[in-house]
């Protein structure tokens, strides 16, 4: 009896860590498809040519994006400076910096996540 009690409790423990790793793959695979919507994202914008990018911010929503209709993508393009990076130049100075930024609901939870890639393009 104790025996079969072990081996019981044993295996109702590996069946509980069963939705745990199918959420892991589950966010994983989200994360994954959110890095690579930025990255695609930030190539178009850098296919560009420096006069052509125009600065402001332009949003996607949810379902706006095609075949990814979890996501949504916010791209932003202000001037930059380097002497003061943490505030954005008024001016341009030959430099622009692109910020990408998608989100997404993770499966468990109403949390919004996101991931966010920064680059810099200059005038040539």
């Amino acid at each position: 009896m104790v025996a079969i009690f072990i081996l019981v409790v044993g295996i109702v423990s590996l069946l509980q860590a069963f939705p745990l790793g199918t959420y892991i793959e589950s966010s994983s695979q989200m994360n994954s498809v959110a890095n690579q919507l930025a990255q695609e994202k930030m190539e178009e914008i850098n296919s560009q040519s420096y006069d052509s990018t125009f600065v402001g911010t332009a949003e996607e929503n949810y379902g706006s994006i095609a075949s990814f209709t979890a996501y949504k993508r916010s791209t932003t393009i202000s001037y930059f400076d380097p002497g003061n990076p943490e505030v954005a130049s008024g001016s341009d100075l030959g430099i622009k910096k692109m910020e990408v930024t998608v989100f997404w609901h993770s499966s468990l939870g109403p949390a919004e996540k996101q991931v966010q890639i920064t680059s810099l393009m200059v005038k040539r």
